[in-house]
This record gives C-alpha cells, structure tokens and sequence, in this order.
C-alpha cells in the first residue's frame, strides 16, 4: 500500500514538473518572439528611415545638380551673347573703317600765276602741275578732322606740314615749304568740303562719308 502511494506521489511529482517545464518554455518561446518581433520592427523602422534618409539626400543632390546645371547653362548663353555681341561691335567698327573714306587734294597751283611774288629759293617747292598731292582718297575714323586727313596724308608721302594752335583752332602754316606770306602778305593756306569753306579751322570740320577735302594756297 505504501509502495503503490509512493508511485502514485512520484508520477504525480513528474507530471507536475513536467507541467512546470512546459510553462516556462512557452513564456520563453513567447518572450523570444516578442523580441524577435521588436527587433524586426526596429529593423522595419530604421530601414525606412535610411530609405527616407537616402531619398531625401538624393533629392536634394539632384535639386544642386540641376541648379548648378542651370546656373552654368545661364552663364554660358550669357558668355556667348557678350561673345555675339562683340564681334557684331567689332565687325560693325572694320566695316565703318574700311568703308568710311574721303577724298584729299592739297593744291598751290596760284602760284604759277605769282611766281615772281615768290620767296626766293622756294621756287623748288612748286610742282609744275600745281599738285602738291592728286586727288586722293583717305579712309577715315570716327571723329576724325580734315586736319586729321591732312597730316596723315603728309606723313604717308613724307611731306613737310607745319601748323600751329590759335584761340580758333589750329591752323595751317605751311605745307611741302610753301608758308604763309611766301608769296605775298595775304598769302597762305585756305580749305574747301565739297567745294565749300567751313566757317571754322579744319581742326574742327569732322569728316564725313565722301567728302571732298581741298587744301589750297592762296595769295
């Protein structure tokens, strides 16, 4: 009888460890994939954080591109433009200066008539056709004066010119070593445009497209 409720006594301990152990495992278990669980949910939510993270990185990385892209763009169109636009000036500037030109005589032929009025040893200087320099044409620029025409003409052909600064502008003295007064007290040198004398030196008189420009020495 004993024997029997020793049995009875173990059985009932074995089941009730077993029962004990089958608990803690399913709070183990349960526990574990609590925090199987939690940690896949914070993995979830740090990956979509990075994903957000990146994209938003991305977006921004694309919006500087994009203006540095179009900064640049700006900058270049802006570059050729001034580029267009200087050499249109420039093209502008040869155009005027191969195509603005005049036209330049420079004549004593008076003198022939006066030769005995003339300063001795000047005789030399008067050339037979009268002519110091032939009807010449003269490109100009912008601005530029009869005088201008004048000097630059007698710089070419090595010609003597003599002139000086006067409260009306400059004036002309002498020209190939004919002076004023070599040929009398009224003598000197006068200029014509297109036939015409300015009211004003020739330091003044700004030369136009085709104009005829005549230096004369009168007596």
């Amino acid at each position: 009888m004993r024997k029997k409720l020793m049995i009875i006594l173990s059985l009932i301990l074995l089941i009730s460890l077993a029962a004990g152990c089958s608990s803690g495992n399913t709070e183990d278990i349960t526990s574990t994939s609590a925090s199987a669980t939690e940690t896949v949910s914070e993995a979830s939510t740090t990956t979509a954080t990075t994903t957000t993270s990146t994209t938003k990185a991305t977006t921004t990385t694309k919006a500087i591109t994009t203006a540095k892209t179009e900064n640049s763009t700006t900058s270049t169109t802006k570059k050729a433009v001034s580029a267009s636009k200087a050499k249109a000036t420039k093209d502008k500037k040869t155009h005027t200066q191969i195509n603005s030109f005049c036209y330049i005589t420079v004549e004593c032929s008076s003198i022939l008539d006066n030769m005995n009025n003339l300063k001795e040893g000047h005789e030399s200087f008067v050339p037979k056709s009268g002519e110091i320099i032939s009807k010449t044409k003269c490109t100009f620029k912008e601005n530029d004066s009869a005088y201008d025409i004048l000097e630059k003409i007698c710089e070419r052909k090595n010609i003597k010119l003599s002139a000086r600064d006067t409260v009306y502008g400059i004036y002309v003295v002498g020209i190939n070593n004919l002076d004023e007064f070599d040929c009398g007290t009224a003598s000197g040198w006068v200029y014509t445009v297109n036939g015409k004398s300015p009211s004003y030196t020739c330091g003044k008189y700004k030369v136009s497209v085709g104009d005829e420009i005549v230096f004369k020495y009168v007596y």
